[in-house]
Formats: C-alpha cells, sequence, structure tokens
C-alpha cells in the first residue's frame, strides 16, 4: 500500500487527518505516531506490532481503532516504595506537571539487577 493510500484510509475509516509526509516520517524513524495512528495502521493493513512488549494489532470481531475501557484501573501512590517480587517502584510527583519513576529490577536473591530513573512530562493546555 502506497502512503498516500495509507494516509487517506487513516483520514477516511478513523478521521484522523494524516498526511503521506507523516507516513513517510514514521517510515524513515523521523517521528513517532501516537497510539491511535499506530492502532489504526495495524487495523488497516491487518497487522499486528509488539512495542515495548506489548501487542497493537486487531483481534477477531474487535475493532482495534478504538479503545475499550479497562475493567480495574491500577494506581500507585506518591512517595511510597512499592515493593513486589521482582522490583521496587517509587512515583514522586514534580513541579510542573512532571512525574519522576524510579524503578529497581531485583533477582530472587534480592540483589539489584537495574536501576531505572525516568521523569515524564504531561503538558495540560488550558
Amino acid at each position: 500500500m502506497s502512503q498516500e493510500a495509507l494516509s487517506t484510509e487513516i483520514t477516511v475509516r478513523f478521521g484522523y487527518p494524516y498526511t503521506h509526509a507523516q507516513i513517510s516520517h514514521i517510515e524513515t524513524g523521523k517521528s513517532t505516531p501516537a497510539v491511535n495512528i499506530v492502532t489504526a495502521i495495524a487495523e488497516i493493513l491487518q497487522v499486528e506490532f509488539e512495542v515495548g512488549g506489548c501487542k497493537i494489532g486487531k483481534r477477531a470481531g474487535e475493532s482495534v481503532g478504538q479503545l475499550t475501557l479497562m475493567p480495574q484501573q491500577l494506581s500507585f501512590p506518591f512517595d511510597v516504595e512499592h515493593t513486589f517480587s521482582s522490583a521496587i517502584l517509587k512515583l514522586t510527583a514534580l513541579p510542573e506537571n512532571s512525574v519522576s519513576l524510579q524503578a529497581v529490577f531485583q533477582r530472587r536473591s534480592l540483589k539489584p539487577l537495574q536501576t531505572i530513573d525516568a521523569v515524564g512530562i504531561k503538558k495540560i493546555s488550558g
């Protein structure tokens, strides 16, 4: 399928105005698409993508282009260490709508295997 045909299909079927130039930028790694665009592409091309261990694709009888609400949402209070069998997680709220995540992954011997510190920023428009 050409970039032009794919971008038209995304726009017509899902209502996301998308251009062939944007498809080109995804293919060349110049930009990263939003999850709704990835799910639209997966449905149009009838393929499945694996991103970070999560599969994005069409399940029999379901539309991938629409999000499905999960029955329960996992949440963690801020500034508390949450201990699991293989990891310790801590979320900290930071100024300007950002969140810090610290994760220490452990082996069964409880020796640290890997430590991850990440800061994600979410802009809230008003």
